[in-house]
């Protein structure tokens, strides 16, 4: 009887439901159609849901689409090395582009990607009921995600998404495993922290980095630990847990501690899970291992550590590192103990590390000396101490964590999903990086090219013209990222030619009282040419109006002209609406009453060059001139 009641509800549940919406199909190229339908949740990434696809030109070929979440960042670059470049051990890449997406109403970024028939090799990302037993896994998994990797990174490029979740059988018989996709979100943005080394667990999901095939190798030796046990040891750690207990006791130790593991590849773990980069196993080991050589596994080099800890938050803390985590996440309480001599007293008579005491000291009496500005702040001397403490770590202020070269994620994550531009524009202003990089004894020649990066999104930072500020950072160290503008922001616009066209469309639905360039379009546009606009910019922020205005057409017809765009009418009647001032301009009222009279027709060209030639003509304005002095 239950049980029929319970059929019954379920049924009425089920007839009271509205019915789901049904979609049009998405077309990309012309030849791709996604059907919005048809989800494959079996597929979905922790950042992307996927979706079935049809090849209009090949229709028995297998594939299926990832479409990206709008506003992060995938990794354009990785996307069109992939494209058709099927590389053994990855999922093939066969097409990407930006598609009309009816169920967000809006437009998003699709990756097609070939069907793997055989499913994921794992449950979960933690390897939660693994369809390969631990004999296949040298040949199956080992084998194949080396030479992925190692050919991605003879090109510059890491994974930086290997987990067992990740990874998927590509034939029905369930012989051939790839590596899944890793370009719809930033490196590392959807990795559980247990995949990412100690440094780069500390930073915030969006500012883990590339980095180098190094971090692959690190993730795959956890993958091969969660695969060989069906499950994740280190379940009951939280990841602030999880990061003392590698410190303390090494990756290897804390993950896989007293678990029993095949003998055979106790060696190459221990290798790959080295927390010291310079001693973990690189390609070169790894192929030798495979090919039946066998070395003595490195020592483990031990983290610096005290006798005694420092007390902090009510508890002991004994190593450097491990106090840069915490100090990070307190300021407050950090501050004192750093202005107070205990630290630099703890690192001297317990840490016995006489350098790093004086370069604390150094740093307070600094702060002292800068009582009335910034830079004595806590929160920059904080920062400053975090990085003498942990200099291989993150940069870490107000709690924005990042590598330096994944600022741009990072920054896209921090300004568009928390809506906070301030800590990152203060973090640039007051050069923080400069510290991280001067603290940095190894690889000058890969910290110039930083420091590089770093001295000129400052220059942008500091300019408060139009194409310029946070924005203009956000879109140089951000080339995936659409424009963010409220005026095309569901037209997810990644060049400037779809720029154009997606203003055009905006004016039909519009205020067109509003203008049709704001600071989100100015430095989209500023970072996506290769042309010298700054005159243009510079004359959208001045206080003359007519100026402005004539600033605006002409940025505009710039473009239209480059981009050899034929027709924009939407736009030229939304910018012809706003040319009053520049028509204003001129004293001569005849010259007003014809640019008056010619305006409807050059509208309906829809030129901007045209239009721009109409109010702002050089020879006309010297007539205007030459009459009226």
């Amino acid at each position: 009887m239950a049980e029929a009641a319970e059929q019954l509800r379920d049924e009425t549940t089920a007839e009271a439901a509205p019915p789901s919406p049904v979609y049009g199909h998405s077309l990309l190229l012309g030849r791709y159609q996604i059907n919005p339908n048809a989800p494959l949740g079996e597929l979905d990434t922790p950042s992307a849901k996927a979706y079935a696809v049809r090849d209009q030109s090949e229709a028995n070929r297998q594939l299926f689409a990832l479409i990206c979440t709008p506003g992060l960042p995938p990794r354009l670059e990785m996307m069109t090395f992939l494209r058709g470049n099927e590389l053994p051990g990855l999922l093939p890449l066969v097409e990407w582009g930006v598609v009309d997406w009816a169920p967000l109403s809006q437009r998003c970024m699709a990756i097609i990607y070939e069907r793997p028939l055989g499913g994921r090799l794992a449950a979960d990302a933690f390897g939660g009921s693994p369809r390969i037993n631990e004999h296949d896994v040298v040949r199956q998994v080992i084998e194949p995600a080396i030479q992925a990797l190692s050919r991605l990174s003879s090109r510059g490029f890491s994974h930086r998404a290997i987990r067992p979740d990740n990874m998927y059988f590509m034939d029905v018989e369930m012989h051939e495993v790839v590596l899944g996709d890793c370009v719809t979100s930033p490196s590392a943005f959807d990795q559980p922290v247990v995949f990412e080394t100690i440094e780069r667990a500390m930073a915030s999901p969006g500012g883990r980095g590339e980095g180098t095939a190094s971090l692959d190798l690190y993730a795959l030796g956890i993958s091969l630990v969660f695969l060989l046990l069906g499950r994740n040891p280190t379940h009951n750690h939280g990841p602030d847990q999880l990061i003392q207990a590698k410190i303390e006791r090494g990756t290897y130790n804390a993950v896989c501690g007293n678990e029993r593991l095949p003998l055979l590849l106790i060696e190459p773990l221990r290798g790959l899970l080295a927390d010291n980069a310079e001693t973990r196993w690189t390609f070169e080991d790894t192929q030798m291992w495979l090919a039946g050589a066998r070395r003595s596994p490195a020592q483990r080099k031990a983290s610096p550590k005290a006798d005694n800890g420092l007390l902090f938050g009510g508890r002991d803390y004994f190593s450097p590192r491990m106090l840069a985590h915490v100090f990070s996440q307190n300021t407050t309480d950090a501050a004192p103990v750093i202005r107070d001599g205990r630290l630099e007293t703890w690192l001297r008579r317990q840490l016995m590390n006489s350098d790093l005491a004086d370069k604390v000291q150094a740093a307070v009496e600094i702060a002292r000396a800068h009582q009335q500005d910034a830079l004595g702040s806590n929160d920059y001397l904080v920062t400053k101490v975090c990085i003498l403490l942990d200099p291989a770590g993150p940069i870490r202020y107000k709690g924005f964590s990042f590598m330096p070269e994944s600022f741009g994620p990072a920054l896209a994550l921090e300004v568009l999903h928390r809506g906070e531009a301030q800590i990152p524009a203060e973090m640039l202003a007051r050069d923080i990086p400069s510290i991280w990089l001067s603290a940095q004894e190894n690889n000058r020649q890969w910290t110039s090219t930083i420091e590089k990066v770093f001295a000129l999104l400052r220059m942008y930072m500091q300019s408060m013209d139009m194409g310029q500020g946070i924005e203009r950072c956000l879109y140089h160290a951000n080339p995936g990222l659409p424009c963010q503008s409220p005026l095309v922001i569901k037209d997810y616009v990644i060049d400037v030619a779809h720029l154009l066209h997606a203003l055009d469309q905006a004016s039909k639905n519009i205020d067109t009282t509003t203008r049709p360039i704001d600071r989100h379009i100015a430095a989209f546009i500023a970072a996506r040419t290769e042309q010298d606009l700054s005159t243009q910019f510079r004359a959208l922020t001045s206080a003359n109006e007519h100026s402005t205005i004539v600033a605006m057409l002409s940025l505009l017809s710039t473009l239209q002209s480059k981009q050899g765009i034929a027709d924009l009418f939407g736009l030229a009647n939304w910018v012809g609406g706003h040319l009053g001032p520049a028509i204003a301009h001129y004293r001569s009222q005849t010259t007003r009453r014809e640019i008056e009279r010619e305006m409807p027709r050059v509208v309906r060209l829809g030129s901007l060059p045209q239009l721009l030639d109409l109010v702002d003509n050089p020879a006309k304005l010297q007539r205007d001139e030459d009459y009226f002095s």
